[in-house]
């Protein structure tokens, strides 16, 4: 299957990566020179120098999840992979548990912002609006970003450190999304039991995005275009109550 580069994990977590390392970046120009005196290159910082380092790890471990799963995950694999020293790996995440659930929480928060600027301009109409919206969240459950999460959470079931590691993440991450489709549903927010209607709606999508990596069998756009106008009319009934 072709991913398409939205899908790209790889690409995901380098953006939020590149803006860590952009927030460390010195706002004024004529800075100090790099060590190696090279003209016009201001000379990094420590914060700089760890956040690109972190991130190249974090890069380097997403890579793995989805290309060996967990258990293959090992630290000196994701080592090599970044390019960065065992010692330096080491000193950033003393422990393998630690490295995986750092990239989890980085793709949890990549999640939410893909979530939220994937429907910029949602149309008036408050059908369009939840199916526009609906659409946008399917694009992130049936992409290789959630896949990593399914494999990380297979593996938690016989890892109880890694599991507790987890079960904050997730929870947060649907608390998250459950108030983003809030927000950008005028009146959603208010109305008659929009909790367990949220839950409902993320369950659902979680269930088809697992037919979808892992029964290729089955068609999962059909999947997807018979359960879109079931969750918008639930959605929607919220508003009418």
């Amino acid at each position: 299957m072709t991913r398409s580069p939205r899908d790209d994990p790889k690409r995901a977590v380098a953006r939020s990566g590149k803006a860590a390392v952009q927030a460390a970046r010195p706002a004024r120009t004529g800075e100090a020179l790099a060590p190696d005196g090279d003209a016009g290159r201001p000379r990094r910082t420590q914060e700089q120098r760890t956040a690109e380092t972190r991130a190249k790890l974090l890069d380097a471990t997403i890579e793995s999840l989805l290309d060996v799963g967990y258990a293959a995950t090992t630290t000196r694999r994701v080592a090599e992979i970044a390019g960065v020293s065992q010692g330096a790996q080491t000193h950033h995440f003393p422990y393998r548990v630690d490295l995986v659930t750092a990239a989890v929480q980085r793709l949890a928060d990549q999640r939410i912002a893909e979530i939220g600027t994937s429907v910029p301009d949602l149309p008036p109409d408050p059908r369009e609006r939840i199916t526009a919206l609906l659409d946008g969240m399917w694009r992130d459950y049936s992409s290789d970003v959630f896949t990593v999460f399914v494999k990380v959470w297979v593996a938690a079931a016989d890892d109880p450190e890694l599991s507790a590691r987890l079960i904050p993440i997730e929870r947060e991450l649907d608390r998250s999304i459950a108030r983003l489709v809030a927000e950008l549903i005028d009146g959603l927010d208010t109305a008659e039991d929009i909790a367990e209607r949220l839950t409902t709606v993320l369950a659902t999508m979680r269930g088809l995005a697992l037919t979808h990596r892992f029964e290729p069998r089955t068609a999962p756009r059909d999947l997807w275009s018979e359960a879109q106008p079931v969750l918008t009319e639930l959605l929607l009934r919220g508003l009418r109550d």
